[in-house]
């Protein structure tokens, strides 16, 4: 099997971590077309399935930290989520976020910029999901899919068998579990918490590259680049880019 072909610069990769999350409302239109903007290679985001079946942008499984009332994603309908305010610590004159489905998430940014959709998922059946998905991106390149649901991007690789796939891995991740489930999903590319990253998991990446979150620090960004890993998920994505280009 042939996967798609994912186009981006040359390494190191930054990529706008829900956006540009440190400096907009993150997941909102607002954040990630200034990621776009600011010169990421690559825009994170994450998606849920709502109630009725919608794939809308939202990391949290509710709503309380961002528009401060108790919504269930996966419990509501789109209606609903559509009428909070996600300003989240960014309570300011300008212009107000709302929750976004991927549609218009997709129909807003620029087609030839690679999209990485973080899937998140509790009550959801993983098969709708899935079938969701395929229709929302049917028309769609440039796109990476990634989940710390390895049983879900299972799912994915079987209703889109040529989209590439990243299985993710948290801090308490074992290292060879994540590689060897890379290896059984034919994954593009390995993403994992910055603290998972050694030579070890470098060396058991081999030719996947490996990308770590959230990584907003030059220092830090060096230090990961110099073990060999591909890219880094920032808040900060023109910030970080201008430190590494003036080092």
């Amino acid at each position: 099997m042939t996967l798609s072909v994912l186009s981006l610069a040359a390494r190191p990769w930054i990529v706008g971590h829900r956006g540009a999350a440190g400096e907009a409302p993150e997941n909102s239109l607002e954040s990630l077309l200034l990621a776009v903007e600011q010169g990421a290679d690559m825009i994170e985001l994450d998606l849920q399935l709502t109630a009725d079946g919608s794939l809308v942008a939202c990391h949290d499984w509710t709503l309380e930290r961002m528009g401060g009332i108790e919504l269930t994603i996966e419990e509501t309908p789109l209606d609903a989520l559509r009428e909070v305010e996600i300003s989240g610590e960014f309570r300011t004159p300008r212009a107000r976020q709302f929750v976004s489905t991927l549609s218009s998430i997709l129909a807003l940014l620029p087609p030839e910029m690679p999209l990485n959709l973080e899937l998140k998922r509790r009550l959801a059946d993983p098969a709708v999901l899935a079938a969701r998905l395929a229709e929302a991106v049917a028309s769609r390149d440039q796109l990476l899919i990634s989940s710390f649901d390895w049983l879900l991007l299972a799912e994915v690789r079987r209703w889109l068998p040529k989209l590439p796939l990243a299985p993710l891995g948290g801090r308490s991740a074992n290292p060879r579990e994540l590689i060897a489930t890379a290896v059984l999903l034919d994954a593009w590319s390995v993403h994992c918490s910055r603290t998972l990253v050694d030579h070890e998991l470098m060396e058991l990446a081999a030719a996947r590259p490996v990308l770590t979150y959230t990584v907003n620090e030059l220092a830090e960004a060096q230090e990961l680049f110099a073990l060999g890993v591909a890219g880094v998920f920032s808040d900060f994505p023109g910030r970080l880019r201008r430190q590494i280009e003036a080092a």
